[in-house]
């Protein structure tokens, strides 16, 4: 199953691959969904939106509040080995964490070196778990770097040095262990206490989304385009670990590609979502794209779960 998050839309699902889209009942029609996060089992999937999270259990929805309604969740990442274990990424900048399942949250001690690098105003774009670590995470904040914890979130260290832009989009964990962020000046490779570009044969440089492939995590996904929101968008493929980046046979988009989803259960199924609403699915690991007859307003997150 399909999931797409929507800017004032609310949350939709597709039972086929795309060609045919239905609301979902429990979220607000008028939702706006930044982020989206399945369990590892299937059984949750949470949406964030502005002042709350709402969370699937079965085909039942509930709203869980944040401390504050002011804050919008950018970001989800579940605990790989305790799914009751949640963090939620914001804008303003703020990381919070929940131990059951979303229904109470505290805050987490992130912040930016030297304050807040105006006029932007922070926020936390992504949140990636260390499957074979999971007391380990990073966050990545757009506009402030990379930030790893090894202790469950307490304590946080920024990374960045030689980072190509403290402008964070998303991050991913290759099959080799190397750290990936996605920036607007390429893929970044996290290796020896330094970051490194890798090179990528797409003239477009403004990389929203990463994605490992399932089961053969040395080969990763990017959405990308020519800014935001841009003016095309396409998906590149790495079979190096990330250090290279070539051509899928991904017809365009109108708009930059914000968001990737390969389903775990279907290992060679993608998903890509461009800013502007077009949604395509690859059913062959990116060798060919049908694109969904639907178009959305605008898109910020895709996923697939059961």
């Amino acid at each position: 199953m399909i999931y797409a998050g929507t800017i004032g839309e609310g949350l939709w699902r597709s039972d086929d691959l795309g060609r045919t889209w239905l609301p979902e009942s429990g979220v607000p029609g008028a939702a706006k969904i930044y982020a989206l996060a399945g369990s590892s089992d299937g059984r949750q999937l949470y949406a964030g939106a502005e002042g709350g999270v709402y969370r699937r259990d079965g085909r039942m929805w509930s709203s869980l509040p944040l401390p504050s309604p002011e804050l919008q969740v950018w970001a989800l990442g579940i605990h790989p080995r305790e799914p009751s274990t949640i963090l939620a990424g914001c804008r303003p900048l703020a990381l919070l964490v929940s131990e059951d399942g979303g229904k109470h949250w505290s805050s987490l001690p992130l912040s930016l070196p030297g304050g807040t690098p105006e006029p932007h105003t922070p926020r936390v774009t992504t949140i990636l778990f260390d499957a074979a670590e999971p007391e380990t995470a990073w966050a990545g904040v757009e506009v402030g770097g990379v930030f790893v914890t090894r202790d469950r979130g307490w304590t946080w260290v920024a990374i960045n040095r030689d980072l190509p832009s403290l402008d964070i989009h998303a991050l991913a964990l290759a099959g080799d262990r190397t750290l990936l962020a996605a920036t607007p000046r390429g893929v970044a490779v996290y290796g020896g206490g330094r970051w490194t570009t890798a090179d990528s044969e797409s003239p477009d440089r403004y990389f929203r989304a990463l994605v490992s492939k399932p089961a053969d995590a040395g080969t990763l996904y990017a959405g990308l385009g020519n800014g935001p929101p841009g003016t095309r968008g396409t998906v590149l493929v790495s079979t190096d670990n990330g250090r290279s980046w070539r051509q899928t046979g991904f017809p365009g988009a109108g708009s930059s590609v914000w968001s990737l989803a390969a389903d775990p259960r279907e290992p060679g199924l993608l998903v890509a979502a461009a800013i502007k609403g077009e949604i395509f699915t690859s059913p062959d690991g990116g060798h060919s794209w049908v694109q969904a007859p639907r178009t959305f307003a605008e898109l910020r997150a895709v996923t697939c779960t059961a």
